[in-house]
């Protein structure tokens, strides 16, 4: 079984209450790494990984991953898979829905990093995101504040799309 780990901040509330949701979903084989003190060993032990972050402002990440981030220049993480969640609110940041997911995508991907996750787009309404590419989601996308009834479908469906994804070759 490949190891995985789920790394975000207890300090962002919605994203941090969606991370013990997608671990206890996920069930044993999965490993909380507090973003907030991981270091570049905790991105490297994982087979995969599983990243949460909220969306800041007009569509920046929190701090706490703009601090985490540089540890990671220069990796090669080719063969990694990422998957990423992320929340947002659409009604109220409509140019920059979710754009944390597509920061953190784009950062992975350019270090050699597989983004895993995709989900559609169907059912949400903005202007734009750089979380959307080719059509879909490159990860979930969780607004809590316009879609609450659709939150725990959303996350058992893309806990049992993700396990699958990870699983395979």
């Amino acid at each position: 079984m490949k190891k995985i780990g789920i790394l975000y901040s207890k300090s962002t509330a919605y994203t941090a209450e969606l991370g013990l949701h997608i671990a206890q979903l996920w069930g044993e084989g999965i490993e909380y790494v507090d973003i907030d003190t991981a270091r570049l060993e905790d991105v490297l032990r994982y087979d995969g990984l599983i990243l949460g972050t909220p969306t800041y402002f007009n569509g920046e990440l929190p701090s706490v991953w703009d601090e985490f981030l540089p540890e990671l220049e220069g990796e090669d993480l080719s063969g990694k898979k990422v998957a990423i969640y992320g929340t947002g609110d659409e009604v109220a940041s409509p140019v920059s829905f979710a754009d944390g997911v597509g920061l953190l995508a784009e950062y992975f991907t350019e270090l050699g990093a597989t983004i895993i996750g995709r989900t559609s787009t169907a059912g949400y309404t903005y202007e734009q995101s750089i979380a959307e590419s080719e059509g879909s989601f490159l990860g979930l996308i969780i607004d809590w504040v316009n879609h609450p009834d659709l939150t725990d479908k959303r996350l058992k469906d893309w806990v049992k799309q993700i396990k699958k994804e990870f699983a395979a070759k």
